[in-house]
């Protein structure tokens, strides 16, 4: 890299940089550019070369928004490393070349990557695991091949997010695998394990935000360990904001056993294209709220999981009493479970404003019986629902059922066993088409049930759907309180809110 001792009174030292074979498939408009994770890394090796025992697993002030174009494989690039400790016993480091103007002699330094170390202190994990744990919201996922054709388009060595991505209004969820060619004793960890969080992120912008959103600095990041090649990894990706065109996320990596890698604060992304990127329309989200908004008059607030993001580590979100139900359980009521209290501790979160301080442990989501749903500690009724894909959990000042179902023609086979002559006479001719209809009065007389705390077989001798409407139905309930019933439908499912007037 250079001679420490030939550091000059401007705290530069000239270094070489080895272009790297997989560097290259790194690309920016059909240029090769050197990736931000492989400067970090860059800077990191000549810092402890010059200040030896030095951690740089705190890093700050990061800013990397001017590319440095790469020659072919194998060959170098002449650089500088500028070196300065701070007052606070911090070190700046930059990664700099030096260009001569075509017209002039003048010669320019440009900055390609800076960053500070700083001294490592004690890092209290996140607690609200359960953010990584699910996605919440309607699911919008993305396979690793239109991935890495449409929107991230790089070459196969950067192509490290291996199965598809999640992605909801709220973040996305990326499972990455770290190339098992990276160096082992890399002193920021596997580099292309949060290359790819950042590809997650950029997939994100063009998703919500509508703009290619490339990486241009952080404000910190901490490293608890370093990520080891061949080895997976999840990327959580929060989008927090917007200022001035600039994204502002954080960023956490975590392993499949839900143990904290890293965590970044203040990630700015930005259109560094000057507009020439645009995403594919295909990737673009529509307006709106994802389908619940006609159940907003009958809930205080809702969570909505689609199962798909649940992450292996769920198990790790529960609480004692909780965890000792699962004992005994299938596989498939375990998820059942798992995407249930997930449900329960957000909309807890929600109600309470509660975004991270309590442990995900520490939610409780079942009542005394160990049955009925809360939400924590809230003062809010809740009901909680789920199918093969969807799970939802409402909360209301008052009672609240709710029930999810897909739409399909083998409802109409038990018609006759749950709903009344007259709620047949209903079905049959409905507008909405006969399996539609069945799904309403089915949803209606689950979410009844869980209303009332009363048996699925009761609520259907008790409840009596008289009018079946696109978003709302008209309900009677024998010896029972005044209800309103709400349904939205999500694709070819149905979610159904009853509830008391």
């Amino acid at each position: 890299m250079g001679d420490l001792s030939q550091i000059g009174p401007d705290g530069r030292l000239a270094v070489t940089i080895s272009v790297a074979p997989h560097w290259v498939d790194h690309h920016f408009q059909g240029r090769a550019v050197l990736p931000a994770v492989e400067a970090l890394q860059l800077l990191a090796g000549w810092a402890q070369a010059l200040k030896p025992g030095l951690c740089v697993h705190r890093l700050r002030n990061a800013v990397f928004d001017k590319f440095l174009e790469l020659p072919p494989a194998g060959e170098s690039i002449a650089a500088w490393c500028e070196l300065r400790m701070q007052p606070d016993g911090a070190l700046r480091t930059a990664l700099l070349t030096k260009t001569q103007a075509k017209s002039s002699q003048m010669t320019r330094a440009k900055i390609h990557a800076q960053v500070e170390f700083q001294p490592m202190e004690a890092l209290s994990p996140p607690a609200a695991l359960d953010l990584a744990a699910a996605l919440a919201g309607r699911c919008f996922t993305v396979d690793p091949e239109a991935l890495y054709r449409d929107l991230v388009p790089f070459g196969t060595a950067f192509q490290t997010i291996s199965r598809p991505l999640l992605v909801t209004a709220e973040g996305a969820l990326a499972v990455i695998d770290a190339p098992g060619d990276d160096p082992p004793d890399a002193p920021l960890g596997a580099p292309r394990v949060l290359d790819a969080a950042l590809h997650a992120a950029c997939v994100w912008s063009q998703r919500q935000a509508g703009i290619v959103a490339f990486p241009v600095g952080f404000d910190q990041r901490v490293i608890v360990r370093p990520t080891r090649p061949g080895e997976t990894y999840v990327g959580r990706i929060f989008p927090l904001g917007q200022d001035e065109g600039v994204l502002i996320f954080e960023i956490w990596i975590v392993d499949l056993q839900g143990e904290l890698f890293e965590i970044l604060h203040g990630v700015r992304m930005r259109d560094v294209s000057g507009g020439t990127l645009v995403p594919p329309d295909w990737v673009r989200a529509g307006h709106g709220q994802g389908g619940l908004e006609t159940l907003a008059a009958a809930c205080t607030a809702t969570v909505l999981i689609e199962r798909a993001t649940l992450m292996p580590f769920a198990e790790r979100c529960l609480s004692d009493t909780e965890r000792r139900r699962t004992v005994k359980m299938s596989p498939k009521r375990r998820t059942d479970f798992y995407s249930s209290r997930l449900a329960c501790k957000r909309l807890f979160r929600e109600l309470t404003g509660d975004q991270g301080r309590t442990p995900a442990a520490q939610i409780h989501t079942l009542a005394d019986d160990g049955i009925r749903p809360i939400a924590g500690a809230s003062r809010f009724h809740c009901s909680v629902a789920h199918d093969r894909r969807f799970t939802l959990a409402v909360a209301a000042n008052g009672p609240i059922g709710v029930d999810v179902e897909r739409m399909a023609d083998r409802i109409l086979k038990s018609l006759h066993i749950f709903a009344h002559a007259a709620e047949q006479m209903l079905v049959k001719p409905s507008p909405l088409g006969p399996a539609a209809a069945a799904t309403r009065v089915w949803t209606v007389k689950e979410a009844a049930a869980k209303m009332l705390n009363i048996h699925l077989a009761d609520a259907w001798a008790r409840v009596r759907v008289l009018e079946i409407g696109l978003e709302q139905s008209r309900v009677e309930i024998e010896a029972g309180p005044a209800v309103a019933a709400r349904h939205a439908e999500l694709e070819d499912h149905l979610i159904t809110v009853l509830y008391p007037v």
